[in-house]
């Protein structure tokens, strides 16, 4: 699409200015049929010898933007640009296994942290983030897209996805009127919109949204399922969506949308429901990304209470690098920890002693094999390991 829209009115040009050579070529001989004479004969002819010079002139001169344009958009190129567009569109559609299975036909370690924060999505909602985080890249701006100074349409879009499912409602409220506000007109802010106040209770000011998304033909019959589950009542997954996320939102008086942190709205998330499993997981994840093993060790103790029947593979990982960096094996009695997990990170670190300068290579090499894809090797190297 970039490239017809740049490569338009070029071509265009091009094309017209070829067409008007062809005219004028076949022009004489129209004459030379009509009204044959040498003199005219002769005359075409050296006009025939003559004309291609100016014409190619002209069509040089028309096919330079297009080189130009070409160029330009070859060495701009972004590989991301097509995995960023197919992955917004499998989370669009919830397609979770999608986007997964997507990101593992990519070359490998290529990322960028919208796609990065497509998969964390997708990875909470098929239950493995704290088990397979780190068999896609990873980058710590993923998570909440901090990497942009100025935060983009598409990141407010994203966020705001990302934070009302988390019921951190105010905020998503805030992200869907300043895309509003920005775009003049967003059917995807108008529906977000039209949800957070169903999800309020504010029925009669989510109809005034939904009544300006049917002017919208592409979202009209979104618009016009909203108003009928109005009427007569939500679907079952959708009554379900919307009373998590209700158990999980601020009550009035909190304001939101201030400057705190992701470490602090994520656990003010939990401290208003220790059972948002998606704020504890995000949680967990912001600390896995940024090496903070001692407030995983700390937060262990939320897990009985959100159901888990035991300790996620990566948060063993960073538990025992923390007992480790602590030394004192006795902490180990506070946690259950498999005693294959203990027994890897004990083969990991006899394996990571033995990196000197000379074998580096090598050695790397059997680390990525091995342990690739676990916490231990992130915490050390600060990637994920690429084979």
């Amino acid at each position: 699409m970039v490239v017809i829209l740049y490569g338009f009115v070029p071509l265009s040009a091009l094309l017209l200015f070829l067409g008007k050579a062809v005219f004028s070529r076949s022009e004489p001989r129209r004459r030379k049929r009509s009204k044959p004479s040498r003199g005219k004969k002769k005359h075409g002819a050296a006009a025939k010898k003559k004309l291609p010079l100016p014409v190619l002139g002209k069509a040089a001169a028309t096919a330079l933007p297009i080189i130009l344009t070409a160029a330009g958009l070859y060495f701009s190129h972004d590989p991301m640009t097509r995995a960023f567009v197919v992955a917004h569109d499998y989370s669009v559609g919830r397609q979770w296994d999608r986007i997964l299975g997507f990101s593992r036909r990519l070359p490998k370690g290529t990322s960028n942290p919208h796609f990065n924060h497509d998969v964390i999505r997708a990875l909470y909602h098929t239950d493995r983030l704290p088990y397979d985080m780190f068999n896609f890249p990873m980058l710590p701006h993923g998570l909440f897209l901090t990497h942009e100074k100025k935060v983009s349409y598409l990141t407010q879009l994203r966020l705001c996805d990302t934070f009302l499912e988390l019921g951190h409602v105010n905020m998503a409220e805030k992200l869907a009127s300043e895309i509003l506000a920005g775009k003049g007109h967003s059917a995807p802010a108008v529906e977000k919109l039209a949800w957070i106040n169903i999800i309020k209770g504010q029925g009669e000011t989510a109809r005034i949204y939904l009544n300006a998304l049917r002017k919208d033909l592409v979202h009209r019959k979104t618009a016009e399922a909203l108003l009928g589950a109005l009427d007569n009542g939500f679907a079952p997954d959708q009554a379900a969506y919307i009373d998590r996320i209700r158990s999980c939102m601020f009550g009035e008086g909190h304001p939101g949308t201030g400057t705190d942190s992701i470490e602090q709205i994520l656990t003010a998330l939990l401290d208003r429901n220790p059972r948002n499993k998606m704020a504890f997981e995000y949680l967990m994840a912001c600390y896995l990304l940024t090496g903070q093993v001692d407030k995983i060790a700390a937060n262990v103790r939320r897990l009985d209470e959100l159901g888990y029947q035991a300790i996620p593979t990566l948060y063993e990982e960073a538990i025992l690098i923390y007992v480790n960096s602590q030394g004192s094996r006795s902490d180990l009695n506070r946690f259950r920890i498999k005693r294959a997990t203990m027994e890897r990170y004990v083969k990991f670190v006899q394996l990571k002693r033995t990196l000197n300068p000379y074998n580096r290579q090598a050695v790397l090499r059997q680390l990525i094999v091995e342990f690739g894809t676990s916490y231990f090797f992130y915490f050390s190297f600060g990637c994920v390991g690429v084979t």
